[in-house]
């Protein structure tokens, strides 16, 4: 399981370990001052050896393999090599069964150095104040046996990694003024929970991307996580089927982050697009009223880091009243941020039929990041790309009162097809009074005519917005009295 050290990351062992680790750890380890000038000898006694090619003693015999912040192996030959120093292979006295015994060894505390901290080579610097912070510490034997303990009750000199009693080589165990518990023999691992967790692994390479009025940024969630706006606080959401889920979160105060590069006015348009490139908008007074609690980018839940989906990073409320908001408002598997300022239009959609309710701006715009289509439409020698959800699945918030998108049981289909095929007429009705009808069966599951709410990417223009009904020009199949309707203001079907 262990491979051999590459040279250079032998050179690297050797030095660690050769040296006194006086300018690494003489805050956080018992006296060495007087392993200076020997450590500095080792130090060229290895490059020399090094730049003469000799072959390096180092990974072979035992191993004890180690597990923390990161992965490593402490050899025999490498633990040979600290016998040249004093503060690095000591004598501890101890009594078992009323026979006094003598045994050598390495300070535990060496070992966990190499793995208490990101620093894969020379120097290792021995954390104390996270030894003392407390975390636990498992010590396994060959057998399987093995013993825990907490850190914060167990002095850092407390116990050796011996390989020696009474003279007479030994195979490594740990011994010391500790519970005899934690005197393991043939000792072959040690692992510790500083190991991070698989969600943290998964999430170490993710970066926030920010857009800030096109200046750009970027962060990865430890960097986020060391931030002052950092908070953790209860919050929750209700899905539009009504499960609400709840939970403490732990992420960065999401106004404070973005007011650190612009300050925001209510009329800001702040877009979240997810990994999967599902989008959402808030205006900026949504995100500036804090009332009930604050908007968090969140990336952790109950203390565990977020998986991929729902995570790594979702936007949601927290605070001391438990704010619950809609579903469609908290965003998941934020990627990036983009803020346009004063360029958010509120908006809501009049459907009918049925059922009868109005679709706010962040619904429309998660059904058109949820189903998203981009059809070519031509008008008057006037050609552009236009971005909606097709219109047949608008007819599901309308034809049936019980099943509604997104409110059942995903087995449940909303889109009622034998109401659809037996056929009535869908009025789409503009701001300013124009309408047209079309039949229902001439869209019937047609994805080429679309409810658009973006043009060549962007918002639509003013004489458009909010909503326009556009169509491919390539469809094959088009109702024969259709027309380009703008500015959108209510849909209504008729059974």
């Amino acid at each position: 399981m262990l491979q051999k050290l590459r040279k250079t990351a032998l050179i690297a062992l050797l030095i660690a370990l050769s040296l006194a680790f006086a300018a690494c750890v003489s805050d956080a380890s018992p006296a060495q001052a007087e392993e200076d000038a020997e450590a500095v000898s080792a130090v060229s006694a290895v490059s020399a050896a090094s730049e003469a090619g000799e072959a390096q003693a180092a990974g072979t015999g035992w191993s004890i393999g180690l597990k923390g912040i990161r992965e490593d192996a402490l050899w025999e030959s490498v633990f040979e090599d600290s016998k040249k120093h004093a503060s690095h292979y000591r004598e501890v006295t101890v009594e078992s069964k009323g026979v006094k015994l003598s045994y050598q060894g390495m300070p535990l505390w060496l070992a966990v150095a190499m793995i208490d901290g990101p620093d894969a080579k020379h120097a290792y610097r021995f954390d104390k104040e996270l030894w003392e912070a407390g975390y636990d510490l498992t010590l396994i034997a060959k057998d399987g046996y093995s013993a825990t303990f907490n850190t914060k009750d167990v002095a850092p000199d407390a116990l050796l990694i011996a390989d020696s009693e009474n003279g007479k080589a030994i195979a490594p165990m740990t011994v010391g003024n500790a519970p005899k518990n934690l005197w393991v023999r043939d000792l072959v691992r040690i692992d510790t929970t500083l190991a991070p967790s698989a969600l943290e692994k998964a999430a170490a390479s993710f970066r926030l991307e920010l857009d800030i009025n096109g200046a750009a940024a970027s962060f990865s969630l430890k960097e986020l996580e060391s931030l002052a706006i950092y908070k953790e606080a209860r919050g929750a959401y209700t899905t539009s089927a009504g499960t609400r889920y709840e939970g403490v979160y732990g992420g960065v105060k999401l106004l404070d982050l973005l007011k650190s590069y612009a300050d925001l006015a209510a009329n800001d348009s702040i877009t979240f697009v997810a990994m999967d490139g599902y989008e959402m908008s808030y205006p900026g007074k949504q995100l500036m009223d804090n009332k009930d609690g604050d908007w968090l980018l969140a990336f952790k839940l109950d203390g565990e880091y977020l998986e991929k989906d729902p995570g790594y990073v979702r936007t949601i409320k927290v605070g001391p009243g438990t704010p619950n908001i809609e579903g469609h408002l908290s965003v998941r598997m934020v990627k990036k941020i983009v803020v346009k300022q004063k360029d958010f239009v509120d908006f809501s959609l009049s459907v009918k039929g049925k059922a009868s309710l109005d679709l706010d701006r962040g619904t429309i715009q998660s059904c058109v990041s949820c189903h998203t289509r981009t059809v070519t439409f031509e008008r008057k020698d006037i050609v552009a790309e236009y971005t909606g959800f097709p219109l047949w699945l608008l007819m599901g918030y309308v034809d049936d009162p019980e099943y509604m998108p997104h409110r059942q049981d995903k087995s449940i289909l909303p889109y009622d097809d034998k109401a659809a095929l037996a056929g009535y007429s869908i009025e789409l009705k503009a701001a300013d009074g124009f309408s047209i009808s079309v039949d229902s069966r001439s869209i019937h599951r047609n994805n080429d005519i679309i409810i658009a709410m973006y043009k060549a990417g962007e918002k639509l223009p003013a004489d458009e917005a909010p909503l326009v009904l556009v169509w491919d020009r390539k469809a094959a199949r088009l109702p024969e009295n259709l027309k380009n309707i703008k500015q959108i203001a209510s849909v209504e079907a008729r059974f």
